[in-house]
C-alpha cells in the first residue's frame, strides 16, 4: 500500500531542496525505472544508482546546478499501490539555455512504502536540445 497523498508530496517536496536524499531513502536500491522516450537519458534502469548514473547524469550534466524538482500535484496513493507525481524543473543550462521540463512519475510502492518501479515521461525534445546545446 502507498502512503497517503499528502505523505507523497511531502516526501517528493524533498526533490526541490539541495538535500532529496529523504525521498531516495523510499526509493528501493533494486527499483526498476523507466525513463520513457527516445532521448540519451531514456530507458530501462534496474537499480536507484543505475538510473542516478544514467538518466538523471544525462541531464544533470548539462546543467549549472544539479536538477531540483517541484511537486505540482499529486494522484494515488493510500489504498493503491500506485501514486503519480506530476514535478516541475526550471533549470538553466550550462549554455545559459532555459530547460523548463516537466514530469509526471508513475510511482509503484510495495507494501512497506518503498517505491519499486517508477515509469518516468517527460519533454524528450527538450532533453535532447539539452544534451545537443550542452555537449
Amino acid at each position: 500500500m502507498a502512503p497517503s497523498r499528502s505523505e507523497i508530496e511531502k516526501l517528493a517536496s524533498h526533490l526541490a531542496t539541495s538535500d532529496p536524499s529523504p525521498f531516495f531513502e523510499r526509493v528501493s536500491p533494486d527499483v526498476v525505472w523507466d525513463v520513457m522516450g527516445t532521448h540519451p537519458a531514456a530507458g530501462h534502469f534496474t537499480s536507484l544508482e543505475s538510473w542516478k548514473k544514467g538518466a538523471l547524469g544525462v541531464i544533470n550534466e548539462r546543467l549549472k546546478e544539479p536538477l531540483k524538482l517541484k511537486v505540482v500535484n499529486v494522484l494515488g496513493g493510500g489504498d493503491q499501490d500506485w501514486a503519480t507525481v506530476e514535478l516541475e524543473a526550471n533549470s538553466v543550462c550550462k549554455n545559459g539555455m532555459e530547460y523548463p521540463q516537466r514530469y509526471a512519475w508513475v510511482m509503484r510502492f510495495d507494501e512497506n512504502g518503498t517505491i519499486v518501479q517508477v515509469r518516468a515521461y517527460l519533454d524528450s525534445a527538450l532533453v535532447q536540445k539539452a544534451v545537443d546545446q550542452n555537449p
